[in-house]
C-alpha cells in the first residue's frame, strides 16, 4: 500500500481518538484487559472509542493482552490481540497538548494477516466510527509526530492507506454481489425455460425469486450505507432464495435462514460490542 508503513501481509496505520472513558481496567498479574467491574487488583485504562470498536468487529478475538500497560498516565498503552488469522497490535499515545485533552490522542493500529481481513477489519471500524479516523483534530501537531515514526508517514500517506484497504474490502464486497446477480441470472433463466415447458414449475419459485431480488435491493443500500454486516446478511438471504427458486433442485437452505436471520434485520455495532464477554462494552453511555 504505497510508501505508508507497511510489509508483506501488514500494514500500520494511524486514527484520530475521539472520545474515552475509563469503562475497562488492566488486570496486573496477566496484563489482559477486563471490565471497569473486574474486582482482582487491575488498573483503570483509558481505551477509547478507536480501540473499543476494533475489538467489536473482531471473530472471537482473543482476550487483549497489554504489553505496555497504563502508568501514571491511564490513556497511554500498547495491547495485543489476535483473531484468527488476524494480528492485532494497538498503541495509544499523546500528540497535542500534553495529554490533557482525549482529542490530543491518537492510535496505532497494527494489522497483520491476510490483506481481506484486515481491510474489512479497517472498513468496519471506519463505518462504526462518528468521525473518519485519518482526520486528526490538531493536524499540525499530529504531522510532527507522524514524521517522527518508521517510514516517515505524512498526513497524506496515512490517509491513502485507509482508503486502499477501504477500497479493497470494497472490491470484495462488489465481486460477491456480482456473483450473487450473475447465479440469479442463470437460475431466473432455468425457471423461465422450466415455466415455458411447465416442467418442474411452481408458482412458490416466483415468489421466491421476487424475495431474491428483494434482499439484493436491500444488500446494495447495505453496502451503500457501508453497513457490512447487513450487507451480508442480506446477500446470504438473497442466495437462499436463489437456490429455493432454481428448478434444477431445492433444499431446505432457505428455511434455515429464515430462522436465523430475519428479514430486514440490521445488526447493529451494539449488538456486535456485547458478544465481547471480555470487554464491558453494553453501557448506553457514549465514550468521552
Amino acid at each position: 500500500m504505497g510508501k505508508h508503513d507497511t510489509v508483506s501481509n501488514a500494514i500500520v496505520v494511524y486514527a484520530q481518538v475521539g472520545k474515552a472513558k475509563a469503562n475497562h481496567r488492566v488486570e496486573l498479574d496477566t496484563g489482559f484487559l477486563r471490565a471497569k467491574s473486574f474486582t482482582l487488583p487491575s488498573k483503570i485504562v483509558y481505551l477509547g472509542d478507536v480501540a473499543t470498536h476494533v475489538l467489536a468487529h473482531l471473530d472471537h478475538p482473543e482476550t487483549p493482552v497489554f504489553s505496555e500497560p497504563p502508568k501514571f498516565n491511564e490513556q497511554r498503552w500498547s495491547f495485543l490481540t489476535q483473531s484468527g488469522d488476524l494480528r492485532v497490535a494497538v498503541s495509544s499515545r499523546s500528540y497535542w497538548g500534553f495529554g490533557l485533552f482525549n482529542s490530543g490522542y491518537l492510535n496505532r493500529i497494527e494489522l497483520e494477516g491476510a490483506p481481506a481481513s484486515y481491510a474489512r477489519l479497517m472498513y468496519d471500524l471506519s463505518a462504526s466510527l462518528s468521525h473518519r479516523p485519518w482526520e486528526f483534530s490538531h493536524s499540525t501537531a499530529a504531522t510532527r509526530f507522524l514524521s517522527k515514526q518508521t517510514g516517515a508517514v505524512s498526513l497524506k500517506s496515512n490517509e491513502v492507506a485507509w482508503k486502499e484497504g477501504l477500497e479493497m474490502a470494497r472490491a470484495v464486497f462488489d465481486e460477491q454481489l456480482f456473483a450473487l446477480e450473475e447465479q440469479g441470472k442463470a437460475i431466473e433463466k432455468r425457471l423461465s425455460q422450466a415455466r415455458e415447458g411447465n416442467e418442474g414449475f411452481n408458482e412458490q419459485a416466483m415468489l421466491s425469486l421476487d424475495s431474491a431480488h428483494y434482499d439484493l435491493d436491500i444488500a446494495r443500500g447495505a453496502l451503500a450505507d457501508g453497513n457490512a454486516p447487513a450487507f451480508e446478511r442480506a446477500l446470504a438471504r438473497a442466495e437462499a432464495y436463489f437456490i429455493e427458486a432454481d428448478p434444477v433442485g431445492h433444499d431446505d437452505t432457505s428455511a434455515r435462514f429464515e430462522d436465523e436471520i430475519p428479514q430486514g434485520h440490521v445488526l447493529t455495532y451494539d449488538g456486535a460490542e456485547d458478544e465481547i464477554a471480555f470487554v464491558d462494552l453494553t453501557a448506553k453511555s457514549e465514550e468521552e
